[in-house]
């Protein structure tokens, strides 16, 4: 088995299987990786892009070429000395005929096999116990006067569905009985949806009963009345797609109706959706797993201990041979100051927190307030992040997650009744109290179950309390305290009974899963779109509030990483991210030149004006995005090339819009707005009238080049030097210019990396031709090298912070790291841009002056050499200068071997 090292994710689908990604393996082989990290093999939607909408979590997707061709992927990296981790999706599945689960539950509905594998409340409010499906374009009624629901055969006409807009439903026992007795026939009983596939089929090889049945489905279809009742006798109940957010009463992915949430804590669920992943451990054909949105489970630490054992059983198929270490990660959003859970026996997240980590250190605390005045006077909306937050949390939970707050009501509400001593706290008063609470969650969730909160979970829940107390209503003050009661206080008096204590379980998962899902779409999906002071600091795992962190507070990050979370990934950009990492560095840069862009955006923004524009928020983000995703190297009058470029603009545009849900929307489009975004990305990239601009948005990129791609360097060797697990996000090897999905999950020119890995161009020539991206490529596989060279340095090393002297000590930041005889030094340049060369990514010598880097050895005396430049330096007792650190190449890693 390969040890972890570093990996490279790949986003697989029908047009890159497994065969497709099996011919890059010898070129990722090369480069140095040792594990390629895969997006979800289980069987999907039929041309799904991503693999998250599972339909059979138990076989391998067809579309990606399925076991066999799996098996041909893992044997080729396997002969290349790699390993595979796969990506598997425990919290939902998609709600789709096509998942033979779901489906037998829309045929069987409570009886099913299956019914509770999914996460339904099928005593929900307004539902008459049926599984709500809000897959109507209009409301039922008028869906019926139209006509729009038939009923038809299919499958060689031997069975029967209800066909909606092409959907084919199964029917009910009761509605085939229906159909059938106006056929005239009697079916047998049945126990299960394959007995009544399995029953009319044989009914319906009789040609007579076929032509009863025919006339049925037609009297069906012409009388009203007899539709309906055979509507009524489904186990589903069809709704028009706006009642969703209102009454649905199954739990799902955020507010993705066709995405259903299982019930994993159940033990059946699991075995069966973690059948596949665990017998390819068993069968060594996976080293290592990603769980995807974790938070999303009812108890996430039980879940993981659970999975730690199987897969550790897993691995150990031949008791005679060394248990193979099977590594897991989990995708988990920390908020600012939030630490993973210590007692969860993972390997450390997925690496949003490193991501926001890196970029903050590279923006400028300083460029903050005349941004952030500039953004409030231009959008005439707040320049408080935490405005814009709580305004999208309170709509959100009095629209798209009203039914989810509904059925936490419910919860307490049973609990309540549960207490008579609580007998007053009626469901309004309690719906009020949790939106208060759940509108000033710190975090994405807590982890309560029943027993008593630990340290974390009861500061962030004090802290939602006290801003809610602050905030909210003074008249709920009294129920407010009730709630923290229920929360917080495990060893009161009312959970004296076994039936109180379930109850409080259940309605605190709600209120966890709720304040996930709230938190997610809130933030990431609402806020990030409204707010617009530098788009950089609006990224998956960020926190706008805090703009910048110092060297300092990166330095107690990483030791404290070493210690507890030496395998946890390092990742800079993922295929959730909402700009790509490039971009975010040449974003960073503006925060050094606050006032230069600021001033740059007014001019373009005037010459902008006109009628039919959009918002002038969305235009002065639109104006960033465009600088800093446009691509390295274009002229302004290249026409091809703008052609290409603006379609990505605009559909960047038209997504952040509707996400913002301030002019228009994915539920109800502004095609008037809409169109006004289409038109002004034409005119800014295209239209001959607004050449001018155009030439000085091109002018302002360009000098945006050279210390947005030392930004990049920088936070790539960082993410290559630190303790932790580099993860290379597929094709950012070269510059990464994407913007959000699906614009970062376009196909990869694996020919133009190929061609390009050449590791005897000199750094010069490297240096000269930066924009190619073939430098950033350099960097990365020389330092996977060493990796590669000294796995122990980088895997069991700790990490200690190097002071800084001198003039510019604030723009350098070094650490060492040492194990056995061996110590990498590692010094990197930081918020430079003044200092910046004009056509290359170095800072100038002269911009440096006096600054040194104290000496990494305790008597000064080291020799260290460059693994870049081959350069030797002698590490004194005066330290090391930087000027001559980075003489030669933008940043410095240098290696030293002591010898007893």
């Amino acid at each position: 088995m390969t040890d972890l090292r570093a990996t490279v994710r790949l986003q697989l689908n029908h047009t890159f299987d497994f065969l497709a990604a099996a011919e890059h393996v010898p070129y990722f082989a090369a480069l140095g990786l040792s594990h390629v990290y895969l997006s979800p093999i289980a069987m999907a939607r039929p041309g799904s892009l991503h693999g998250y909408d599972v339909i059979n979590p138990m076989i391998v997707n067809p579309e990606l070429g399925g076991e066999p061709a799996l098996a041909k992927f893992v044997q080729t990296l396997h002969t290349h000395g790699m390993g595979a981790i796969l990506d598997i999706v425990p919290n939902h599945m998609a709600a789709d005929v096509g998942n033979p689960w779901w489906n037998d539950v829309l045929a069987m509905g409570r009886t099913s096999r299956y019914a509770h594998y999914f996460d339904i409340d099928w005593h929900a409010p307004h539902t008459d116990g049926k599984l709500w499906l809000p897959m109507l374009a209009v409301p039922l009624e008028q869906a019926l006067s139209r006509g729009e629901l038939r009923v038809e055969r299919h499958v060689g006409g031997t069975t029967i569905a209800l066909n909606v807009a092409g959907t084919k439903l199964p029917i009910s026992e009761q509605g085939l009985r229906l159909l059938f007795d106006l056929a005239g026939h009697v079916l047998p009983r049945f126990r299960a949806a394959e007995d009544a596939i399995d029953a009319v089929r044989l009914a319906m090889q009789d040609e007579a009963i076929r032509t009863h049945v025919d006339r049925a489905i037609a009297q069906l279809h012409t009388d009203k009345a007899l539709m309906r009742r055979f509507l009524d006798l489904q186990h589903y109940r069809l709704a028009w797609w706006r009642s969703g957010s209102q009454v649905i009463n199954y739990r799902r992915f955020f507010d993705i109706d066709s995405l259903v949430a299982l019930a994993m804590e159940r033990d059946d669920v699991f075995d069966a959706v973690h059948a596949l992943p665990l017998r390819l451990v068993r069968e060594g054909m996976i080293d290592g797993l990603r769980i995807d949105h974790v938070d999303g489970l009812a108890q996430p630490r039980d879940y993981l201990r659970k999975l730690r054992l199987r897969v550790d059983r897993a691995a150990r198929v031949d008791p005679r041979q060394m248990a193979r270490r099977i590594s897991l990660h989990v995708e988990k959003i920390l908020a600012h100051d939030e630490a993973l859970h210590e007692d969860w026996p993972v390997d450390g997240s997925t690496g949003y927190d490193f991501m926001n980590q890196v970029s903050a250190l590279q923006h400028d605390p300083q460029g903050q307030p005349e941004l952030a005045e500039a953004w409030a006077a231009i959008s005439a909306r707040s320049k408080h992040f935490g405005d814009e937050e709580h305004q999208a949390r309170r709509s959100l939970l009095a629209s798209t997650f009203a039914a989810d707050l509904d059925r936490c009501v419910g919860a307490f509400e049973r609990y309540v009744e549960d207490t008579p001593e609580h007998g007053d706290f009626t469901p309004l008063a309690l719906r009020q109290a949790l939106a208060e609470v759940l509108e000033q969650m710190p975090v994405y969730r807590t982890y309560l179950g029943t027993g008593t909160a630990s340290e974390e979970d009861r500061h962030s829940l004090e802290h939602a309390f006290e801003r809610a107390m602050k905030d909210g209503d003074p008249d709920r003050i009294a129920y407010r305290a009730y709630l923290r009661q229920y929360l917080l206080e495990t060893k009161a008096r009312w959970l004296s009974t076994l039936s109180q204590r379930r109850h409080l379980q259940i309605a605190r998962r709600l209120f966890e899963q709720l304040a996930t899902t709230l938190n997610a779409k809130a933030v990431e999906d609402t806020a990030f779109y409204r707010y617009g002071v530098l788009l950089s600091r609006n990224e998956v795992g960020s926190d706008p509030r805090v703009f910048a962190i110092a060297p300092r507070r990166f330095h107690t990050i990483m030791q404290h990483r070493a210690t507890t979370w030496p395998r946890a990934l390092l990742a800079t950009a993922t295929h959730d991210h909402k700009r790509g990492e490039d971009v975010r560095a040449r974003l960073a840069v503006l925060s050094e030149r606050a006032r230069w862009f600021v001033g740059q955006a007014s001019r373009w923004l005037a010459a902008l004006e006109g009628p039919n524009r959009p918002a002038p928020g969305a235009l002065w983000m639109l104006l960033q995005t465009v600088l800093a995703a446009w691509p390295l190297g274009m002229r302004d009058d290249d026409e091809e090339a703008l052609r290409a470029f603006a379609p990505r603009i605009e559909q960047w545009f038209l997504k952040a819009e509707r996400e913002a849900k301030l002019h228009t929307r994915w539920t109800t489009p502004n095609p008037a707005y809409e169109e006004a975004c289409k038109a002004t990305v034409s005119d800014l990239l295209l239209s001959p009238r607004y050449a001018t601009l155009r030439r000085s948005i091109h002018d302002a990129a360009r000098s945006l080049d050279a210390p947005g791609a030392l930004n990049g360097l920088v936070a790539a060797t960082l993410r290559l030097t630190v303790p932790g697990v580099p993860d290379l996000y597929q094709g950012t090897e070269y510059w990464d210019q994407s913007l959000v999905d699906p614009d970062n999950r376009r196909p990869v020119d694996y020919a133009a990396r190929k061609a390009s890995f050449d590791g005897n161009l000199l750094p010069e020539q490297l240096l000269e031709d930066y924009r190619s991206g073939v430098i950033k490529q350099q960097l990365i596989h020389r330092l996977l090298r060493v990796r590669r060279r000294r796995p122990e340095l980088f895997a069991r090393a700790g990490y200690e912070p190097l002071d800084t002297m001198g003039s510019r000590r604030e723009h350098v930041m070094a650490f060492v790291r040492r194990f056995e005889r061996h110590s990498l030094l590692v010094a990197v340049p930081r918020l430079c841009a003044a200092g910046v060369h004009e056509d290359r990514p170095m800072v100038s010598k002269d911009f440096w002056g006096d600054t040194t880097i104290a000496s990494a050895n305790d008597d000064g005396a080291c020799t260290f050499t460059d693994l870049f430049t081959h350069r030797t330096h002698q590490g004194g007792m005066q330290g090391l200068p930087v000027q001559t650190l980075f003489s030669e190449w933008p940043v410095a890693v240098l290696m030293s071997e002591s010898y007893p």
